[in-house]
């Protein structure tokens, strides 16, 4: 079902101009769990399901050219009682964005969150290039 969704969402982003990146496992848990880990946090397990909202929403920002949490709560399903959302723009690549966000003191205290143990993550670029990336924690 999930895979269905993100190629009905992917087929329409494809169709208005945006690219889109839905990250693989391995390339994001080097670089967020490797910062976890020099912090003595413990590692976060990928996550289909929030990398999908992830997408959905770098999607979202992409097509407005605005970067905001617009509904975070919701689409993480309301219920979740930790959990966090960290968007940036501009970055090319996630070692970018990481380190963007380890500038910030609460998208630093988000990526060190205790109390999460799931991550999603991914980007959109919109039509003039600029690319958006959102970053999703819980449970």
């Amino acid at each position: 079902m999930l895979a269905a969704m993100m190629r009905r969402v992917l087929f329409r982003m494809a169709g208005a101009g945006i690219a889109c990146g839905l990250l693989a496992a391995p390339a994001l848990a080097i670089d967020l769990n490797g910062y976890r880990a020099q912090h003595g946090k413990p590692p976060l397990q990928f996550s289909a399901d929030l990398a999908a909202e992830a997408q959905y929403h770098a999607y979202d920002m992409a097509r407005r050219h605005h970067l905001d949490h617009k509904g975070w709560r919701a689409r993480l399903g309301g219920g979740a009682t930790t959990a966090a959302e960290n968007v940036s723009y501009g970055c090319d690549s996630i070692d970018c964005a990481i380190r963007q966000w380890a500038r910030s003191s609460g998208h630093r205290r988000n990526m060190l969150m205790g109390g999460v143990s799931r991550y999603g993550l991914a980007s959109a670029v919109d039509a003039r290039g600029r690319r958006y990336w959102v970053l999703e924690l819980g449970n």
